[in-house]
């Protein structure tokens, strides 16, 4: 009994943020479409930016404002480039490079081929299907293909469309897909009911003040307690894999701390929490091993065995296994 509910007054204050990046952070998002390492992601003036610090150029957009046109240098080859935005957010939808025009058919496909080497190396293999060839993953797909002109010329054109969500935040919790709801049975480290909007970010009125970076991953919010607000931070790795967050209440003078390992398969494997007061003393830590049982269709895990080591100070170290289980709700 008492684990239990000192369990869920420390478990009150977790998991009810997202993550936020304290520390330097990867300069690009494995978890994106990319053209020439450049994330085709973002808000559109933030994309801009990366866009001419690779060497575009601004060359207008259209009259309603959604599709932006730049020229510059693809892999070598003055192309031009245009990037279609969804209209109220203004957030990067699909990006489409134009190179040619050419008028043999030699340096058509020499120059296509190279355009193909390049791409492979950077995502990954292409598929060919019929006169087109394709790169799809988790995150969007890319369409290379030969575009016939009215004037006899061709010119080769590159399609990269992103698939995936925004904002990260379920993504930052292991979770895969465009989730919308995910309900809890015997729920620890994270809230019972979860509610994501269809862009990816938490529904979650607690937590205010979001600021995130380009690539959709929270860096820096508040969250609202009955004594006014705690500052939540969050460290990623390399591959924006979530490995520490920490929480701090300033005026009751503690701070939460979670660190995190993963398996080779990027899941969630390792949880720690510890509890420290306001002398940097920690008073609690709690130790949680993952052990997935069954997974969905999109490899989240609908059952779970987790074990528990939690320990209090002036208390004796107690361990418990909690059988848990979810149910997800996907967006269409």
């Amino acid at each position: 009994m008492y684990l239990c509910i000192a369990m869920k007054t420390l478990l009150a204050f977790i998991w009810t943020a997202i993550a936020i990046c304290a520390q330097a952070q990867p300069t690009t998002d494995p978890r994106s479409i990319s053209m020439m390492n450049i994330p085709m992601e973002g808000h559109i003036d933030s994309l801009s930016v990366a866009l001419k610090e690779a060497g575009f150029a601004d060359w207008g957009k259209s009259d309603d404002g959604e599709d932006y046109y730049y020229r510059g240098n693809f892999y070598g080859f003055r192309a031009k480039l245009m990037v279609s935005t969804a209209p109220e957010t203004h957030l990067v939808q699909s990006a489409y490079v134009t190179i040619g025009p050419y008028s043999t058919q030699q340096m058509l496909d020499k120059n296509l081929q190279y355009f193909l080497y390049k791409m492979q190396q950077d995502n990954g293999d292409f598929k060919q299907r019929n006169d087109s060839w394709y790169y799809i993953d988790d995150f969007g797909s890319i369409k290379l293909s030969i575009i016939d002109n009215d004037n006899g010329s061709r010119d080769i054109g590159i399609l990269f469309l992103s698939t995936a969500p925004f904002y990260k935040d379920a993504l930052s919790m292991g979770l895969r897909g465009d989730v919308q709801e995910v309900v809890t049975e015997n729920a620890v480290s994270e809230d019972q009911f979860l509610h994501f909007h269809g862009n990816g970010q938490l529904e979650d009125l607690d937590l205010v003040e979001r600021e995130y970076n380009r690539h959709g991953y929270l860096l820096r919010a508040k969250m609202k307690e009955q004594d006014g607000y705690s500052l939540v931070e969050y460290t990623y790795d390399d591959n924006y894999r979530l490995i520490g967050r920490t929480l701090k209440n300033e005026k009751a003078g503690i701070s939460y701390v979670n660190e995190y390992k993963y398996n080779d398969q990027d899941e969630p494997m390792t949880e720690q929490q510890k509890v420290f007061d306001k002398t940097g003393e920690c008073i609690m830590t709690i130790n949680m091993r993952n052990n997935y049982l069954t997974r969905d269709d999109y490899g989240n895990w609908t059952s779970n065995t987790l074990t528990l080591t939690y320990w209090e100070k002036g208390m004796k170290t107690q361990q418990s296994t909690v059988l848990q289980r979810r149910t997800l709700a996907y967006w269409e």
